[in-house]
């Protein structure tokens, strides 16, 4: 089960890290994107989203509960008591946790649309919600707790 944690911005690995040597698994998910400075383009590391940890937990006790609880930089859990995301909330959103950090991607648009060839969107081209030719980014979306989250992966389509 994957329990979502409010964390302060910033603070994600941070987070992580005292979880994982309290015993608990927690992710902070990561991507790589390109953005332009100065004319050129760079790929830089960027938390996918900033705000959010996510717990992997078979199920919530108190212990873990309130180790999580007072770990620095912990806001709150989302929902009360902590409930864990949905099936389908989850499916959405698991594939990016155990991508670990999620590279930026190849790909070519024809008249039937984007077609990915390498990385992690391979396979995953009905989920693009839109693609920014100008930022070399794909928006996709997921739901957390019935709200839509919307983040982007760097492309590049030729």
């Amino acid at each position: 089960m994957i329990y979502v944690i409010h964390v302060q911005s910033g603070s994600e690995d941070d987070v992580c890290t005292a979880l994982r040597r309290a015993g608990i698994e927690g992710s902070s998910p990561k991507h790589e994107l390109l953005e332009r400075r100065k004319g050129s383009w760079h790929t830089v590391c960027r938390t996918i989203f900033p705000g959010y940890v996510f717990l992997i937990s078979e199920h919530m006790n108190d212990e873990i509960y309130y180790t999580v609880r007072q770990t620095n930089g912990v806001v709150r859990f989302l929902g009360r008591p902590p409930v864990p995301l949905s099936v389908s909330e989850a499916a959405r959103i698991s594939w990016i946790l155990e991508a670990g950090i999620l590279t930026v991607s190849e790909g070519y648009e024809d008249s039937n649309g984007l077609h990915i060839t390498k990385g992690i969107l391979k396979g995953r081209e009905k989920q693009i919600v839109k693609y920014s030719r100008r930022r070399k980014r794909c928006t996709l979306y997921c739901e957390i707790n019935r709200r839509r989250l919307y983040y982007d992966i760097s492309a590049e389509i030729k």
